[in-house]
């Protein structure tokens, strides 16, 4: 070889020369930290969505309890004080709609020319749920009014 000249080494794995380590393998703490931020967004999220599907759910069962209780004061107070039945429960379809549902109305003397009439409406939405109640009152009189 003579007349040759000695060329220096080119590329990572040149003879004689130290080889580099690929430094841009794995993630970085940057990317590490924003993907977690970005999972735990999506997960707090998630939780306020399904926070407002209950929500939503128990505002439909409390507005299906008082349309029922306020329908059911309406017929009574329609009918009069001589009409008034005794205590007890009643039946109404919109309350097909409520889960576990118990319903009762309480009539009292309020006084000698009064009536107080209490319509109760309890559900419960879940098995493991809290009891949840609507309970409206009026008084019906013997003249009128109120």
């Amino acid at each position: 070889m003579i007349g040759m000249k000695k060329m220096p080494a080119k590329g990572w794995f040149a003879y004689g020369e130290k080889t580099k380590i690929n430094s841009n393998s794995g993630f970085s703490v940057i990317e590490v930290l924003v993907t977690l931020f970005v999972v735990g967004l999506v997960f707090v999220l998630f939780q306020q969505a399904l926070g407002k599907v209950h929500l939503v759910n128990y505002a439909d069962d409390q507005e299906t309890a008082l349309r029922v209780a306020n329908n059911k004061i309406e017929e009574l107070r329609s009918g009069g004080y001589s009409a008034l039945p005794t205590s007890g429960n009643f039946s109404d379809s919109q309350l097909n709609t409520l889960s576990n549902s118990s319903v009762s109305m309480t009539i009292t003397d309020f006084n000698t020319n009064t009536k107080k009439v209490v319509v109760t409406i309890q559900w419960r939405q879940s098995a493991g749920s809290p009891l949840r109640n609507v309970s409206l009152t009026t008084l019906v009189t013997k003249t009128g009014g109120l």
